[in-house]
């Protein structure tokens, strides 16, 4: 069985935080990855959606709070994959 793409974004997410802070940007590109791979699953996509409506700051995000979004993403999705592939997410952090 392959590894949910889902939980596979998620570590790739979270091994990229470094420092106190987040772009939001990089935040918002994330997150439409992830709901783009969780578009069969509804309830995981309303749950990125207010993820995305709930982010804090205009530019820059804490990291504590991103890393317990992912985990609270990570946490409904379903343990099955299809087998994509990694989102490519790019370091974006910022040093505090």
């Amino acid at each position: 069985m392959r590894k949910n793409p889902i939980h596979s974004c998620t570590a790739e997410a979270r091994s990229l935080v470094d420092g106190e802070f987040v772009s939001t940007s990089r935040v918002v590109d994330s997150l439409l990855d992830l709901r783009s791979l969780a578009s069969a699953d509804r309830d995981l996509v309303e749950l990125i959606d207010r993820t995305l409506g709930s982010i804090p700051g205009r530019s820059i995000a804490p990291n504590s709070w991103w890393l317990e979004a992912l985990d609270t993403i990570d946490r409904h999705a379903g343990a099955d994959g299809q087998g994509l592939q990694g989102c490519g997410f790019a370091s974006a952090t910022i040093a505090s």
